[in-house]
């Protein structure tokens, strides 16, 4: 659908309010990371001295965002690419790994829900290779954490912080994840913890692809900081997309329009996903835009929405979107803005009304969007 199409249906389908009153307190993201903005390079073990596939560019960095901080307890030891957390493509990662379940995660054909960089921990490919020809577990376990920035909590409600990021997990022998939040400064707090003995309580299962969402009892807090940390040996993997901190916070002037989405943000059985559009203080009403690409270079829908509330984006197919929710004012201020990723996976890519079924109704929005000129 191009952006003709989108507008005709935009006019075929608007967005329905459900509810007008705004919000004293809106769910605002605190911080989101997708690993896409950092520069991929060529490999340089990985896919030459083991894997497969050969010199590739744009598959691989050393390199975090600004402000992360990453550690790992062997540097130098195994193949270069996994010496702990790194990021790498996604798709370049399955193929020159020889797949074994990774591509749930990062093919869109197989349902995946990553995309481009990925942070991948992964002590299978970790053990394949060693420049000085060590057996790279024979020196220790692979023991690597990454940290976020301070992610600022000034104005949070307490006990109202969301972490959720996109996560493939498959456990093997004494392969454990461990997920924590410290707060200005203070203690670690561990809020997750997974390993891969199937008697232990923590044992995770396979989990090669799914949205992890955790609430966090927050204190007042001028800051916090989370970190994932990945334990193991010739295990499998721990790979991470998508993280998103989110938290109550009170509404003034200058402040985003929060929201959050109804199911974990991925939408199954449905063409038509409600977002929940949370009050920005300030705001006349809001432009609701739905892109392919984070930057919104893509725009499928516009809408305008004339209040704070429950709205459902009408038919759209399968596939991975951007959702960004902009408040408007009467200076005509477009900065106050808020976006995320959300998933559609309806089995019915026909479904052109989102009802669940084909139908008439399907086949008249059809007619209507052809007969509209839209090819």
């Amino acid at each position: 659908m191009n952006l003709n199409q989108s507008k005709n249906l935009s006019a075929l389908l608007l967005f329905c309010g459900l509810t007008a009153a705004a919000n004293a307190q809106s769910q605002q993201v605190l911080f989101f990371e997708n690993f896409d903005t950092i520069t991929l390079g060529q490999n340089v073990e990985e896919g030459i001295e083991t894997g497969s596939g050969g010199i590739m560019d744009q598959v691989w960095s050393p390199d975090f965002p600004a402000g992360w901080d990453v550690d790992f307890t062997l540097p130098g030891i195994g193949v270069q690419e996994w010496q702990g957390w790194h990021i790498a493509d996604g798709e370049w990662w399955n193929m020159t790994c020889g797949d074994q379940d990774r591509s749930d995660f990062v093919l869109s054909s197989e349902g995946g829900l990553s995309r481009g960089g990925v942070a991948i921990a992964d002590g299978d490919e970790w053990d394949d290779y060693d420049a000085n020809g060590l057996d790279p577990d024979a020196q220790g376990e692979m023991d690597t954490m990454m940290k976020t920035p301070v992610i600022d909590l000034a104005g949070v409600a307490e006990n109202s912080v969301n972490i959720s990021f996109f996560s493939s997990w498959r456990p093997e022998d004494s392969q454990t994840a461990v997920l924590e939040v410290r707060y200005d400064g203070g203690s670690w707090e561990e809020v997750l913890r997974w390993v891969s003995d199937d008697t232990d309580p923590n044992f995770k299962d396979d989990a090669t692809n799914e949205i992890v969402s955790l609430d966090i009892n927050n204190p007042a807090a001028s800051g916090m900081e989370v970190r994932f940390s990945y334990l193991g040996t010739d295990d499998w993997w721990w790979a991470i997309d998508s993280i998103q901190v989110s938290g109550e916070i009170e509404g003034t002037p200058d402040n985003a329009p929060g929201f959050n989405f109804i199911a974990a943000d991925v939408f199954n059985e449905t063409g038509r996903p409600v977002i929940n559009l949370g009050g920005a203080v300030g705001a006349d009403e809001y432009t609701v835009l739905l892109a392919k690409d984070a930057e919104f270079t893509d725009v499928r829908q516009s809408s305008t929405a004339t209040a704070a509330g429950d709205y459902m984006i009408p038919g759209i197919p399968n596939g991975i979107y951007w959702v960004k929710a902009i408040a408007n004012n009467d200076a005509g201020s477009r900065d106050s803005e808020n976006a995320i990723r959300i998933v559609v996976d309806n089995p019915n890519g026909i479904d052109f009304n989102g009802d669940g079924s084909l139908n008439f109704f399907d086949v008249s929005i059809f007619l209507q969007t052809f007969n509209a000129g839209c090819p």
